[in-house]
């Protein structure tokens, strides 16, 4: 009999225990340790922090699922990792802090046989100096409730638009080693359509900061894309949509501190400049 232990109940760590539990006999155990008591599906993080679906709709509690396929639960966070045991346990385990309940601040040796580190990264916010989510007008997608409060503030600026108040939205990157460019692409442009369903796109002054030495590249040296017949590169694409869009663009920018609405920069050149914004997503760096 082999104990798998999983850390991490995100999109890899869940896919893998719900694996396991599928397709070992049940003499075999899987324990899945994770500091959060619901799984959410990120990708529809966008769809939250535009006000188009509910963060409820994106997640689901693990403890009763688990509970109904047999996998053994700890709402708890993995401290310290034991390869070779100690004096007292002479498998490997991982020590494992419960952040909740009865338990919430006890430790656990949790022993296996095998195991999977799906822990993910560590939102870096702090690499950043103000750029933490929900202060100085920075907002986040990176997380269900970070979503939440990103349509908070983006419904606010709505609304003053809306008052006759312009403003100017920055979306892209909040560091210089950022590596989701993606997810900032998604929000921007569905921040945009947004505004048009609103009727304040014309408000609205919307610009695109990265750290990308082009458009397009999406921290992977770019790709190719269809459209319809035609093939192009994905440099060519984005610069298509943003001008087509009237979205501005600042690239090469590493973000180094943000203020209560200004974002101040370096860019490849060593110039050190700043651009002011009513709201704001930026992507924070990921960490181990």
């Amino acid at each position: 009999m082999s104990k798998i232990v999983v850390l991490g109940a995100g999109i890899s760590g869940h896919v893998a225990a719900s694996h396991l539990r599928r397709k070992l006999t049940k003499e075999h155990e899987v324990v899945v340790v994770s500091p959060n008591s619901n799984y959410q599906w990120i990708p529809s993080n966008i769809w939250v922090g535009i006000g188009r679906m509910p963060s409820k709709k994106i997640l689901f509690p693990l403890a009763p699922l688990y509970k109904k396929k047999g996998i053994d639960f700890k709402q708890a966070k993995a401290v310290t990792f034991h390869p070779e045991g100690d004096l007292e346990e002479s498998k490997p385990y991982v020590m494992a802090e419960y952040v909740t309940g009865d338990k919430q601040g006890t430790q656990e040796k949790v022993t296996y046989d095998y195991l999977i580190n799906a822990t993910g990264p560590k939102l870096n916010f702090e690499a950043t100096n103000g750029l933490n989510p929900g202060t100085n007008k920075t907002y986040s997608v990176c997380t269900y409730t970070h979503a939440e409060h990103a349509w908070d503030g983006l419904n606010n600026v709505i609304q003053e638009m809306k008052q006759g108040k312009k403003a100017k939205i920055l979306i892209g990157t909040g560091h210089a080693k950022a590596t989701c460019q993606g997810a900032a692409f998604e929000y921007i442009l569905n921040v945009e359509q947004e505004l048009r369903k609103h009727k304040v796109r014309d408000m609205a002054e919307i610009t695109w900061i990265s750290n990308e030495y082009k458009l397009g590249d999406f921290g992977m040296d770019g790709m190719l894309m269809s459209y319809g017949s035609i093939t192009m590169k994905s440099s060519e694409m984005v610069e298509m949509i943003f001008e087509d869009r009237d979205i501005k663009w600042i690239l090469g920018a590493g973000v180094n501190k943000i203020e209560d609405g200004v974002a101040h920069y370096e860019n490849l050149e060593g110039d050190n400049k700043s651009e002011p914004f009513d709201f704001a997503m930026l992507i924070p760096s990921f960490s181990g």
